[in-house]
């Protein structure tokens, strides 16, 4: 009865989570929008005013340089006011924005406009991300985070289906309706449990732990749970405190002196940035945001109408792009119904392997095409490129922001996620504005081979330094990535016992202890763990209980 009571409801939490995506499928439209209208402005000249294919791809290019600007603002909202106020304030910014782009009647206004709704899109990929890993069980965050990616395909599609039937007007005002509705819903739903724990507001939070999982739910286990993570942060950043004045005694009188739960609401935060945890993460985040956009999705997504209509698709250029964004959908959902039972590096290895073979079997193929020596084959380029989004979809889409919102602490989730975001959108700028370039200076196929060669940068990225987060809990995932000794000593016995229970069926408890006491090097054993030649075993009762 007791574990019944306890058990959290899961259906709260999806409904919560399907409308705090809705920001989500804005971003969508904002990245949709571009590729139909390309072709409708600037070759069916079907604007207010005439505008040439360099003034387009400023006009592309813009929105995510807007992301990248509002990034770090950004993160000191959202570790000030939460992510659920966060996005509130950015929604009207998005509607004015797209007001702006249905009504513009120079490239001035066109501009403004995209720069708003990047504004508003570089908060939404930031936030949504934060506010799902917050408000979600750890059961169902992998499943839940996914929703994010998977909002995005929806309003990829929404924007390419509704330019097969309306001209651009129409579809600047229907993609504009989108922040509105949601604006209007997401406003009655909670604020984080995490959040309100960090603002010491612990009665909201039991009243939103008890909206989303449930009345029976034991809310006040969780909180217990948040506060000790903070205090796992607190001791983290008192040690790296300790020894910076220790190392330089006449820098403490310029360290901040105030209780931590003070001084996380932004007096020092910088101090934790200093934890390896921190370090190790932002690394990760940077290196899979860096890499995602060089892939070379995003430049796929804004050109895609233009691409297809180059590669000589067998069918019309724009029912291949509404295609290739369809199929964007089933790689999220396949990902959304796995990611927590083979976990994120799984996703992203298979993922970025595919994509690699991909464009690289597309990109030769266009190269040898190109100088007359293979016949052409129509079929080819849809069904790559289709197999390319389907599989980023799987992985590299919705994986890296999920794990936005998994890997760092609390108390600097808002400024490190800022930083990543910031990367992010740095690169998808780049890439939309220089990939026409790149494309008429060294042709189509060059282009995507070496785009094949960014995704298997990626792959390997991911083998060596992306670690596991699936079923671990935010605390877990914050000594994992701090390389605690205790942490991967239970880690490596857990996994050595199950091993040898399950492969040696004679073997005993004894014995075990026997093997593990005899070892005299535990760095071999250890891998890459820092802390691998500090390792020795004491001299315990090697017992189930003992040990797990």
């Amino acid at each position: 009865m007791e574990g019944s009571v306890q058990k959290p409801s899961y259906f709260p939490q999806y409904v919560v989570a399907l409308i705090a995506t809705m920001a989500a499928f804005s971003i969508g439209t904002s990245f949709g929008w571009s590729a139909p209208a390309e072709v409708k402005l600037v070759d069916h000249n079907e604007g207010r005013f005439p505008i040439g294919a360099d003034e387009f791809a400023w006009t592309v290019a813009v929105m995510p340089l807007g992301g990248a600007i509002i990034s770090i603002p950004v993160g000191l909202l959202v570790h000030v006011f939460g992510a659920r106020r966060t996005l509130l304030i950015f929604v009207t910014p998005c509607a004015v924005g797209w007001a702006f782009i249905s009504w513009a009647v120079n490239g001035g206004m066109l501009l403004f406009g995209r720069l708003l709704t990047g504004f508003s899109v570089g908060a939404f990929a930031m936030a949504v991300p934060i506010y799902l890993a917050e408000m979600a069980s750890k059961e169902i965050r992998g499943t839940v985070g996914s929703f994010f990616q998977q909002m995005i395909n929806l309003g990829i599609l929404y924007a390419y289906g509704l330019a097969a039937l309306l001209n651009t007007f129409q579809l600047s005002v229907l993609c504009g309706l989108v922040p509105v509705v949601f604006g209007v819903l997401f406003f009655f739903m909670p604020d984080s449990p995490t959040h309100l724990v960090l603002r010491i507001n612990e009665r909201k939070a039991v009243e939103a732990i008890k909206w989303l999982r449930g009345p029976k739910f034991d809310a006040t286990k969780e909180v217990n749970e948040i506060r000790a993570l903070q205090q796992h942060v607190t001791a983290a950043a008192e040690q790296q405190r300790n020894q910076s004045e220790e190392l330089h005694p006449s820098s403490s009188d310029h360290q901040c002196q105030l209780p931590f739960d003070k001084r996380s609401s932004g007096c020092c935060c910088c101090e934790s940035f200093t934890h390896p945890a921190t370090i190790r993460a932002l690394a990760i985040m940077l290196g899979l945001m860096f890499l995602l956009q060089m892939s070379g999705f995003s430049s796929l997504l804004f050109y895609s109408t233009s691409i297809f209509g180059e590669v000589q698709v067998i069918i019309d250029p724009e029912l291949a792009t509404i295609i290739a964004g369809a199929m964007q959908v089933p790689g999220t959902l396949m990902s959304s119904l796995v990611v927590d039972r083979v976990g994120r590096r799984m996703l992203l290895l298979a993922s970025g392997s595919i994509m690699f073979v991909s464009f690289l079997v597309l990109g030769v193929y266009l190269l040898l095409l190109s100088r007359d020596q293979v016949d052409e084959l129509g079929w080819l380029p849809l069904t790559t490129l289709s197999l390319y989004v389907t599989f980023y979809s799987l992985g590299f889409g919705p994986i890296p922001w999920l794990m936005l919102g998994e890997l760092f602490s609390p108390d600097v989730k808002g400024p490190a996620s800022s930083l990543a975001n910031m990367t992010n959108f740095a690169m998808s700028f780049a890439m939309a504005r220089l990939f026409p370039e790149l494309r008429d200076a060294v042709g189509i196929g060059t282009t995507l081979i070496i785009f094949a060669g960014c995704c298997l940068l990626a792959v390997v990225f991911v083998a060596f330094l992306v670690p596991e987060t699936n079923g671990k809990s935010l605390n877990e995932i914050q000594r994992m990535l701090a390389g605690t000794r205790s942490y991967y000593f239970k880690t490596l016995l857990t996994r050595t016992i199950n091993w040898s229970l399950d492969n040696q069926p004679g073997i005993s408890w004894a014995a075990i202890g026997r093997c593990m006491s005899e070892m005299k090097d535990y760095e071999i054993a250890f891998g890459r763990c820092g802390d691998a030649k500090m390792l020795r075993i004491p001299n315990v009762s090697w017992s189930p209980q003992n040990i797990l």
